[in-house]
């Protein structure tokens, strides 16, 4: 009974490490992308944003890890005990993989293949899916710590559940194309700056788009 108590008092401190970690740096992460609609996206940007990117994915782990020990302990991964808020959980967690995934495989490579311009540069198209990853990936985090922190949603049910985080997530994604699609207009407002990481490459690129 001891060993129990203590591993699951283990597990939860796991879990909000890895939570803390994970929606923390990707708060900053978010932030240093944003940063790229009032100036151009440098060397040091993509190398800070894979950096992190890697911690991410390390709370990531943590969460998964002390997830399903804190599972077993008190279900012992019966499906009867589940309860809709751990299924919720369990749905939103495994959503936040998968896009962890897509921004290491897809967000971050064509963000580097843009390094010396401002994200209002990018192509149309480009902007929109980063947007909608970025949207997704904050929602899942917020939607992560909710499900993590307030116990009344434990009483609640699939339907209730889906009435709270589904416009969350309509929200949070609307919010980041809409950030994606005045990213140009808002980039005219930043200050006109040197390029001193931008690759001869970036400004033919920038001068093939007619900026």
């Amino acid at each position: 009974m001891t060993e129990s108590v203590f591993l699951l008092d283990a597990a939860r401190a796991g879990h909000i490490a890895g939570l803390a970690c994970g929606l923390g740096l990707a708060l900053v992460a978010d932030l240093l992308a944003l940063r790229s609609i009032l100036s151009p996206v440098t060397q040091r940007d993509v190398w800070t944003l894979r950096c992190l990117h890697r911690i991410i994915l390390g709370g990531l782990a943590l969460l998964w890890i002390s997830g399903l020990c804190i599972l077993w302990l008190r279900t012992g991964f019966d499906p009867d005990r589940f309860s809709p808020k751990l299924i919720t959980k369990l749905v939103i967690v495994t959503l936040l993989t998968l896009n962890a995934l897509v921004i290491g495989r897809y967000a971050l490579p064509r963000f580097a293949a843009f390094c010396g311009l401002r994200f209002g540069a990018f192509p149309v198209q480009e902007r929109l899916r980063l947007s909608v990853i970025a949207g997704l990936s904050l929602s899942c985090w917020l939607s992560a710590l909710a499900l993590g922190v307030f116990r009344q949603l434990k009483a609640l049910d699939f339907a209730s559940l889906e009435a709270i985080f589904l416009p969350l997530f309509l929200a949070g994604i609307a919010g980041a194309l809409a950030v994606g699609l005045g990213a140009r207009a808002l980039g005219s407002f930043g200050e006109t700056r040197a390029w001193p990481d931008t690759p001869a490459m970036g400004r033919v690129h920038s001068r093939m788009l007619g900026l």
